[in-house]
């Protein structure tokens, strides 16, 4: 039962409320918040009964009466917060006890003989986790090693050169999707086939759609106008793309035959090898898939298997204590790697002494209904965590997250309670680690420090509780006509709507909507340009609004809205990925701001009322300068990315102000202030992540000096752009974990000395940071805990020497556009390596490294960028006219020349 979700989202509203400066609330409505919770907390007991299963008329009117409080509770917090006195908050305290006494009415309806007695607080907190660390290899399925090896060898088999599907198929969820990503990802994988892509199949998603999605993973395949051509001429384009590459295509989630034999026709078989994966339930898609190869029918997991895995989910390495509950958690799970995750994802967060209760509970009358594991581990989620995973709902089956835009997204809904002085995002991410443990949230990409980048619900998981969020009322779903190539969330409080097209059925939501979200779901049937006037249509529509986040991310140029100033309550506007040219003056007038995401966009210089927005805690932007420095520092202020700098002196921007920055990025264009602004940064003692770059208006690096940086007590990450030529360890704080050194020229070889970074774990040098001819990683300086390491475009690098026990944990190396690289030794010694990647390398050194029998099945050479469904498509270029005026003048000249 997921009902109790609005009552805890108002409950944390009323909190705040609770918590507010005293000298802004008044007496009366104290007492009216004190009323209104203990009422909740009597509805939380209610919904959270065993038998609360139905949606009954009466459930929905008491659900109907708590958004319409939730409504009204909002427009009270902001004025509050806002601390804005006068007849509005006089009105508003009259609403307020209104919209309760209509709760109370509808609650009382259902009889005293259901009402409960116990008055329970829902407000639970995330425990902290020691010790919680991401392992990759942990969210590996496993149990199908065998599965796998066949699925490797069927798709590399030498002498089978004509075009086969293979189909993986299974009426359960048996892991098909997990063993076709594992075998995806293998780097021998990634080696063999060209062109790689991968399809989710959405069940309203036509096969034009498809053709264009796997159009663009193809290497140099023009596309220009690609959304007006027709079925026929998609499908011409893609057999004669394909006919030039090896390719692998997953088509996931396969759920008729007349999808399978709509794409079929358009993979060509050049007889070089090429191979497509089908997952699907179904057996005659399974067997229509391909005459010449058998199905691969996936089996429950033996019991020794799923206790191995049960085991490794749960984080027991000894199970001489578990034998007692071995025999039923068997049971229960019946082979079920889905089940398994979960129970094992729940009992690894409670104490031994708790597991019986929890396995009777699942185990129910019926052992062999894993459903029971799905509705618990929901169940015994802090009531805080229940919105955060609902949330996931909002995106479609399967859409791949970026964890930066899901935790701003939280943040913004306020499903995440921090105070003023917390770092939200931290607390966020606490959130985000404690659904991963429980297995609840997939990872599906990971940063080069090993850390999660983008994740999804469950697709096990997302069928259960999509239908749910729907019956409460949190979730509207609306497929129009006219299908988009974006889609759109309207947040109504907790009800939200996906928008594909002009729905009537949507329109009775705008006028209290709370969010408005885009996201690219590969739809192509209707113009961006439609869909950027969309959020200028929507505040039209709604005037003075309580939207909350305005995220248009990824969407084409829109129409920013004049009236963006009477939007009182935003808190997260994204514009990222949108190619906008300015940003409007009004932006800095809203005083609920709190995220302001300008990346990825020709947004050069920003007005200096951003610095208005009291509230704003995190700014990203690409070189962008604003006017004026704020006049008053910000304590409040957490994240500024992308900032431009051309005065000498960076105290006119106020850097020494921003004393609560955790993460800077800064670009300086004057050699005299660099050390005055390295002086600044090592005064900000709260700061995590800094990247700066020193360089001229015409790109040349300038020099960088860095001295003041060693004693930093918090620093440990660091992108360096510029000239430095000489390395010291008192350059670097000790607690630096990842390091990128760019254009700085060294000319002395660097490793001695940065292996004697303790805790260092990722380092990259990018083009032009070393200047010699040759490199040595020393046996007796080793880097101890290195797992990464990027070697790009040292135009000058011939030899390069990796000596015993100098790596011992290196797990990841990438060598990249080294085009004079001829030798080099030791790589064999690089135990822990899982995988070497050369890239527009030499053929003499890559011919070397491939007579390597050890390094044979981790190399990846000359590998090209794959794509799937759930990727956001780049942004269309966009030039001013002065960027246009520019190169023409330089193409011009060196024609002439």
């Amino acid at each position: 039962m997921v009902a109790e979700v609005p009552v805890i989202i108002l409950l944390e509203k009323l909190r705040k409320l609770q918590i507010a400066d005293e000298r802004v609330r008044p007496p009366e409505l104290r007492a009216a918040v004190v009323t209104a919770v203990n009422e909740l907390r009597h509805i939380f007991s209610f919904l959270t009964k065993p038998n609360q299963t139905n949606i009954t008329e009466n459930l929905k009117g008491l659900l109907d009466s708590i958004y319409s409080a939730d409504n009204t509770t909002e427009s009270v917090l902001t004025t509050v917060q806002g601390r804005r006195k006068g007849v509005t908050e006089t009105k508003l305290l009259e609403e307020f006890r209104r919209s309760f006494g209509k709760v109370s009415v509808e609650f009382y309806k259902f009889g005293p003989h259901d009402l409960p007695n116990e008055n329970v607080d829902p407000i639970t907190v995330v425990s902290e986790q020691a010790g919680f660390q991401y392992d990759q290899e942990l969210y590996v399925l496993t149990g199908r090693e065998e599965e796998e090896k066949e699925l490797v060898r069927r798709l590399i088999k030498d002498d089978e050169k004509c075009l086969r599907a293979i189909a993986l198929v299974s009426e359960k969820e048996l892991g098909k999707t997990a063993l076709a990503r594992t075998v995806y990802n293998k780097p021998v994988i990634r080696q063999h086939f060209q062109c790689r892509a991968w399809v989710h199949i959405p069940k309203d998603l036509e096969c034009k759609d498809l053709l264009i999605i796997i159009l663009r993973t193809i290497p140099d395949c023009v596309l220009q106008g690609i959304e007006l051509w027709d079925e026929s001429k998609l499908t011409a384009k893609l057999v004669e793309s394909l006919m030039k590459h090896r390719f692998l295509v997953v088509l996931d989630n396969v759920f008729q035959v007349d999808i399978w034999h709509m794409l079929a026709r358009s993979f060509a078989d050049a007889r070089n090898g090429s191979r497509v994966i089908l997952t699907t339930r179904l057996s005659d898609v399974a067997m229509d898939a391909d005459p010449w190869s058998s199905p691969m029918k996936l089996a429950p997991l033996t019991p020794q298997k799923s206790w191995e895995f049960f085991l490794k989910k749960a984080g027991r390495e000894d199970n001489s204590d578990l034998n007692e509950f071995m025999d039923k958690i068997l049971r229960v799970c019946n082979g079920f790697p889905a089940a398994i995750l979960l129970l094992g994802g729940l009992l690894s967060t409670i104490q031994l002494s708790e597991w019986a209760e929890v396995i009777n509970h699942v185990a129910g009358e019926d052992q062999s209904t894993p459903s029971n594991i799905v509705d618990w581990s929901y169940h015994k989620l802090p009531c805080v965590l229940k919105p955060c995973f609902l949330y996931l709902t909002i995106f479609p089956k399967a859409y791949e997250i970026p964890i930066r835009r899901l935790l701003h997204l939280w943040l913004a809904e306020g499903f995440v309670p921090i105070s003023s002085e917390a770092n939200d995002v931290n607390v966020a991410k606490k959130y985000f680690d404690e659904l991963v443990r429980r297995n609840m949230i997939e990872i599906q990409r990971w940063k080069p420090d090993g850390t999660p980048k983008t994740c999804l619900m469950p697709c096990y998981l997302y069928d259960v509780y999509l239908p749910k969020a729907e019956d409460i009322g949190f979730l509207h779903v609306s497929h129009g006509k006219s299908d988009t190539s974006e889609g759109s969330i309207m947040f109504n409080i907790q009800r939200l709507a996906r928008r594909f097209g002009n729905d009537s059925s949507v329109e009775s939501h705008i006028e209290h909507l709370r969010s408005y979200v885009s996201f690219n779901d590969q739809k192509v049937n209707r113009s961006s340009r439609e869909i950027a006037r969309s959020p200028k249509k929507l505040i039209t529509e709604t005037g003075s609004s309580p939207l909350k986040v305005l995220d248009l991310e990824g969407v084409y140029k829109p129409m920013t809205p004049s009236k963006l100033r009477e939007l009182q309550n935003l808190r997260y506007i994204s514009f990222r990925w949108t190619c906008l040219d300015s940003c409007p003056e009004s932006i800095g007038y809203l005083p609920c701001l709190e995220i302001l995401d300008l990346k990825y966009t020709n947004i050069t210089t920003l007005p200096s009322s951003i610095w208005k927005a009291k509230n704003l805690r995190h700014l990203y932007m690409n070189e962008v300068s604003i006017r004026k420095p704020p006049k008053e520092p910000s304590i409040v202020l957490q994240s500024v990315t992308g900032l431009l700098i051309d005065s000498k002196d960076p105290k006119k921007y106020g850097l020494d102000k921003f004393t609560g920055l955790r993460k800077l990025g800064l670009t300086c264009r004057s050699k005299s202030s660099v050390e005055k602004i390295v002086h600044c940064i090592s005064q900000l003692g709260n700061l995590q992540t800094l990247k700066l770059r020193s360089r001229d208006q015409f790109g040349p690096p300038l020099e960088l000096t860095l001295s003041q940086l060693g004693g930093h007590p918090s620093l440990s990450n660091l992108y360096l752009f510029g000239a430095m030529y000489r390395l010291t360890l008192g350059d670097f704080p000790l607690g630096l974990k990842m390091l990128t050194l760019s254009m700085s020229g060294l000319e002395e070889n660097p490793m001695p000395v940065l292996a004697q970074l303790p805790e260092l774990n990722v380092l990259r040098l990018f083009a032009h940071s070393f200047s010699e001819s040759e490199m040595t990683c020393l046996a007796n300086q080793p880097f101890n805990e290195l797992r990464v390491l990027k070697l790009w475009n040292l135009e000058k690098l011939e030899v390069w020497r990796v000596e015993e026990g100098s790596m011992p944990k290196l797990r990841e190396l990438e060598i990249r556009g080294c085009e004079v690289l001829k030798k080099q030794e030791g790589l064999e010694q690089l135990t822990a390596l899982k995988e070497l990647s050369l890239t527009y390398m030499p053929k003499d050194f890559v011919a070397a490294v491939k007579k390597i029998e050890v390094l044979k099945d981790k190399l990846i050479t000359n590998e090209r960028k794959s794509s799937t469904l759930e990727c956001k498509p780049s942004p269309r270029p966009s030039f001013s006219f002065h960027q246009a005026y520019v190169l023409f003048v330089f193409w011009f000249l060196l024609l002439k020349l």
